[in-house]
C-alpha cells in the first residue's frame, strides 16, 4: 500500500524581533539603552534565510544578509503579527502605488506619473519597479538631467538587474538610446547582459546602441550572438544583412 508523501511546507516569509543595544547621550549622559529590532526574513530555495531590516513605514530595506534557519531561531524571536498587521499592509499598498504610477505613466501623463513615483520612493528609496518608472518617466519626456540621476542610482540597486525586471531594464535601454545617452546605455546593457546573457533582445539593443556609436563590427558580432541565441529572429537577421550591404558599399572601389 503507497502513502502520499506530504506536502512540502511553503518557504518561510515573516518578521522577526530582536534586542539590540545602543549608545545614545554624551559625556555624563552616555548611557546604554536596549532597542527592538525588526527584520524582515524570506526563505532562499538553498534554505538560507535572508533579513532585511524594516525601515519606518515597515518596508523591508536595505541588502540581505544570509544566515542559517537555526542561527535564525537561536538569535530572534518570531513577531508574526507584525507582518501580518504592519508589514504585508505596508507592502500591498507600496506595490499599489506603484501599479498606478505606472498606469498613468503607460497613458501619457507624465508629471503625475513623477508625483506617484516619487510617494512610493519615500516608502522604499530602493524599490526596484519605482526607480525604474522615474527614470523612464524623466526619457520618455526629454529630461536628461535627472535621468542620468536615476541611472546612476539603478546601476547600484541590488536586484535591478533580474530576470522579474528584465522587461524594464530592456525598455531603460532603449530609452536611453533614443534620448542619445549612448555611454549610458551601453553600461546599462553590459551590466544587464552579466546577469542574464541568454536574452537574444538585450543582445540585439545592444547592437543597435554600438551602431549609432558607430561601432559597427562589435554590433556585427554582438547581432551574431543574439542569433545563435535564437536563429529564427527576423530583425536580427535583417539589421545583420543590412550591415554586411553597408560593409560592401564601404569596400567598393
Amino acid at each position: 500500500m503507497s502513502s502520499t508523501p506530504p506536502e512540502a511546507s511553503a518557504p518561510l516569509k515573516s518578521v522577526f524581533t530582536t534586542e539590540a543595544a545602543t549608545t545614545v547621550g554624551f559625556g555624563t549622559t552616555k548611557r546604554k539603552v536596549e532597542q527592538t529590532v525588526y527584520v524582515f526574513v524570506e526563505e532562499q530555495p538553498d534554505g538560507m534565510m535572508a533579513c532585511r531590516a524594516l525601515n519606518g513605514n515597515f518596508v523591508p530595506s536595505g541588502k540581505p544578509r544570509l544566515v542559517s534557519r537555526e542561527e535564525l531561531l537561536r538569535r530572534f524571536t518570531p513577531a508574526p503579527n507584525v507582518y501580518l498587521e504592519r508589514v504585508l499592509p505596508a507592502l500591498r499598498g507600496l506595490e499599489r502605488a506603484v501599479d498606478e504610477a505606472d498606469r498613468l505613466r503607460e497613458s501619457g501623463q507624465g508629471f503625475t506619473a513623477e508625483f506617484e513615483y516619487k510617494n512610493a520612493l519615500r516608502i522604499d528609496e530602493n524599490h526596484v519597479r519605482a526607480s525604474f518608472g522615474l527614470g523612464l518617466t524623466y526619457l520618455e519626456r526629454g529630461d536628461t538631467d535627472k535621468a542620468v540621476l536615476v541611472f546612476r542610482k539603478i546601476s547600484r540597486l541590488e536586484g535591478a538587474f533580474t530576470p522579474e525586471f528584465k522587461h524594464l531594464f530592456n525598455e531603460f535601454g532603449i530609452q536611453l538610446r533614443k534620448n542619445g545617452m549612448l555611454i549610458q546605455a551601453v553600461g546599462h546593457y553590459a551590466k544587464a547582459l552579466r546577469l542574464t546573457r541568454t536574452d537574444e533582445h538585450l543582445h540585439y539593443n545592444l547592437a543597435r546602441t554600438l551602431y549609432d556609436k558607430g561601432k559597427l563590427r562589435a554590433a556585427r558580432r554582438i547581432l551574431k550572438k543574439a542569433l545563435l541565441l535564437r536563429p529564427d529572429f527576423p530583425e536580427a537577421r535583417a539589421f545583420l544583412k543590412s550591415l554586411g550591404r553597408h560593409d560592401a558599399k564601404e569596400s567598393a572601389p
